[in-house]
């Protein structure tokens, strides 16, 4: 996967349907935990708000090695869900500031 490529996937609605879904998922999960940072807050609200930019995210989870390699078609549907949801996951700190 070249960077166009990579960019054309995380354009993609049905990619971004996938990346909008589990970052609601790790927002719900950062706002349930005990005492959720202030961060951690304003980011699991602007998720849960509809307000934090769902392209960021997947152009962010489009640059990871491992999730390009797994991508072999244009919507990206040949990467693993679980995979995604570990990248996801992993970017929280990124956009938490």
């Amino acid at each position: 996967m070249n960077i166009f490529q990579c960019a054309g996937i995380a354009n993609n609605g049905d990619f971004q349907t996938r990346i909008r879904y589990l970052m609601v998922k790790a927002a719900v999960s950062q706002l349930n935990a005990a005492n959720p940072a202030a961060e951690d807050k304003l980011l699991g609200q602007r998720i849960l708000d509809g307000t934090e930019p769902v392209v960021m995210w997947a152009t962010a989870v489009m640059s990871n090695a491992t999730i390009a390699a797994g991508a072999h078609d244009a919507d990206g549907k040949t990467i693993i869900d679980d995979t995604l949801e570990f990248v996801v996951n992993s970017l929280w700190d990124a956009f938490a500031i």
